[in-house]
């Protein structure tokens, strides 16, 4: 990796996270709407404007799934290769790195999500948003005990919905499953058991697409995202003069564009696919160039370090405020984007807190997670975790 590249990385994953933000702060106070021609010309630029910098937040995710794939699966190949790839070193740091945030996350989940339902304004909330998207997950969701341990255990999506009405906690069950699939996949050669784990992942995969109620196909989402993330994961450990990766690339974008024309392929998958595919052109190009980030965008990549607490609290958040604050229909004015300001900023702060009080210590748990399983601390690696 080059040296200039982890700043961009740290970047992107600062910026996507906020891009998530910023998203779903939109969805849920303007219900995915922009003011009509009844509204005054600069209103509707404004919002216009406003919507297309924050409209993307699936995109950013996507991003996320590439990222992970580069800086997880790719190690994860590289050490395979070199006959370095210990079970007991890859699981302690994805195990640490996802629960020393997941577990808080979901009983801050739990602590907004029973303050807004409890609220007198929650009912108001609901027939204002009904047809927000996955609005039945948020309406609908679980708190039970059992619906906390199905998201422990990383099988959202699959078993059970996510929890306590935090719509974002989806992707992690992909993340995970994709951690221990790659592992499975590339130790399968020396250990024929780890068949049988994927075998298990696999039908996991399919029992979610069995149990889509809503259509989403979401068992071969799993399949097609993991696909995305391996995109990620080569960059990372394949070798080739830059020229080759080029011509891969565009030989790539021009295959989606013909699939997509030919109704080969859905929209939204080819528009996933383009996205993942200039992310890893990106990364290439910032890798062969070694051009240095700007020293002007330190601060967005600061946020990484807490980007995956911010990924994980800001929605149960945004409802809570939406609930208590903004539980009817909005109007169309410049006070409603200072409101929308004001709750990104108020999710951005809450993360931040979070991050001290729990993220933060990952590096700790991890080493104390090793030290209890009888193995000394391993060096600091490059690897890092991103889980969005």
């Amino acid at each position: 990796m080059a040296s200039n590249l982890p700043d961009w990385l740290d970047l992107a994953r600062g910026l996507a996270a906020v891009e998530v933000l910023i998203f779903h702060s939109y969805q849920l106070l303007f219900e995915e709407q922009l003011p009509g021609a009844t509204h005054d010309g600069p209103i509707v630029l404004v919002y216009s404007v406003i919507w297309a910098l924050s409209g993307h937040g699936v995109a950013a995710v996507i991003v996320f799934f590439v990222l992970s794939g580069y800086l997880v699966g790719g190690p994860a190949l590289v050490r395979a290769k070199n006959g370095e790839l210990i079970a007991i070193d890859y699981f302690s740091a994805r195990a640490s790195r996802l629960y020393v945030v997941l577990l808080p996350a979901l009983a801050v989940s739990l602590f907004f999500y029973l303050l807004a339902t409890q609220s007198d304004k929650w009912q108001p909330f609901v027939a204002f948003h009904q047809h927000i998207l996955a609005a039945s997950g948020l309406f609908s969701s679980s708190v039970s005990p059992a619906a906390a341990l199905c998201n422990g255990l990383f099988l959202q999506t699959i078993a059970c919905s996510t929890y306590a009405g935090n719509l974002a906690l989806w992707s992690l069950s992909n993340e995970f499953w994709y951690y221990v699939l790659i592992f499975a996949l590339l130790s399968v050669g020396k250990r024929p058991a780890w068949i049988l784990a994927i075998v298990v992942i696999l039908a996991l995969f399919v029992v979610a697409e069995r149990a889509d109620v809503r259509g989403y196909h979401t068992g071969l989402k799993f399949a097609f995202y993991f696909l995305i993330w391996c995109v990620g994961a080569l960059v990372y450990a394949v070798v080739l003069p830059l020229r080759m990766w080029l011509l891969g690339l565009l030989i790539s974008l021009a295959g989606i564009y013909l699939l997509q024309a030919k109704g080969l392929l859905p929209g939204w998958a080819a528009y996933h696919l383009t996205v993942s595919i200039l992310t890893a052109a990106a990364i290439l190009g910032i890798e062969f160039t070694r051009l240095s980030l700007p020293s002007s965008l330190y601060f967005a990549r600061d946020i990484a370090k807490w980007s995956f607490s911010l990924y994980a609290i800001h929605y149960p958040i945004l409802v809570f405020l939406n609930v208590s604050i903004a539980a009817e229909k909005r109007e169309f004015t410049i006070g409603s984007l200072a409101l929308d300001m004001l709750f990104i900023l108020c999710g951005l702060l809450a993360a931040f807190i979070f991050y001290l009080l729990f993220e933060r210590h990952t590096d700790a748990v991890r080493a104390r997670l090793r030290t209890v399983i009888g193995k000394r601390p391993s060096k600091p690696r490059m690897e890092k975790s991103l889980a969005p």
